[in-house]
């Protein structure tokens, strides 16, 4: 094989690296933008880390039977998967919280009178905290941190080595951080509607014969939304340690 083609064959490699973290939406911090937009970015900067590998790496001629191309793009595609663990489980936990809170408000009930929601639940604080994540990512430049260590695997674990080992203690470690540390970005909204809920148990017990839940229904909705406006205020810091601590992790998964 000559250099060439064993260029094509490393960008080719490249691309599937920053496949999923570009082009699958739930894995991409850019699923917000058009396609074409993704995928000019995933060319450009496949072609952008093929330049960067060193000369003598793209010069020399290697043979890349079917075997080994099959086992190749199996590895770097692995591999950018693993990377966008690192945006999928945050927003998974964060969102798997956010959704506790709203099934602890009430807030879930009203999919049952949204007409347009086609028995799809849909959460108000869910969407609020993931909407908030999202921006904070791009502000605290979390995207930049994200696409330097994807570039920066390549001088680990070069394009087609086939040297990827996948960890389960450390990626089973990156699941329980990431939805622990999620739930700590709404556990003040958790605890506060708590403590309604206690209060409107005592409630019941003295008046059992008035309906209390639906009279408690909007003082937990104003409690649960007052309580989110408050811990938002400290969302930057933790939201930014949620990812910071799954782009720490990812070396462990991958066996690095």
């Amino acid at each position: 094989m000559n250099a060439i083609e064993s260029t094509v064959m490393l960008l080719a490699f490249a691309m599937l690296r920053y496949l999923p973290v570009l082009a699958i939406p739930a894995l991409s911090p850019l699923s917000w933008a058009p396609a074409m937009v993704r995928i000019a970015l995933l060319l450009a900067l496949a072609w952008l880390t093929v330049l960067a590998s060193p000369a003598a790496f793209i010069a020399t001629p290697r043979a890349f039977d079917a075997a080994t191309v099959l086992l190749g793009c199996t590895s770097e595609l692995l591999l950018g998967l693993t990377f966008g663990l690192a945006i999928l489980l945050p927003q998974a936990g964060m969102g798997f919280a956010a959704r506790l809170a709203d099934m602890q408000a009430g807030l879930s009930a009203a999919s049952l009178f949204n007409p347009g929601g086609q028995h799809e639940p849909e959460s108000m604080l869910g969407t609020i905290v993931l909407l908030a994540a999202t921006v904070l990512f791009f502000s605290l430049d979390l995207h930049l941190q994200l696409f330097r260590l994807l570039t920066g695997s390549v001088q680990v674990l070069p394009l087609g080595a086939l040297g990827i080992r996948l960890d389960l203690d450390g990626f089973f470690g990156m699941v329980g951080s990431g939805f622990l540390l999620g739930m700590a970005v709404v556990a003040p909204v958790i605890i506060g509607l708590f403590a309604v809920d206690m209060a409107v148990a005592y409630a019941t017990r003295s008046m059992p014969q008035a309906n209390v839940y639906f009279l408690a229904l909007p003082l937990k909705v104003a409690v649960a939304l007052m309580l989110l406006a408050m811990t938002l205020a400290f969302a930057p810091m933790l939201m930014g340690r949620l990812y910071e601590d799954a782009f720490a992790r990812l070396p462990m998964v991958i066996g690095g």
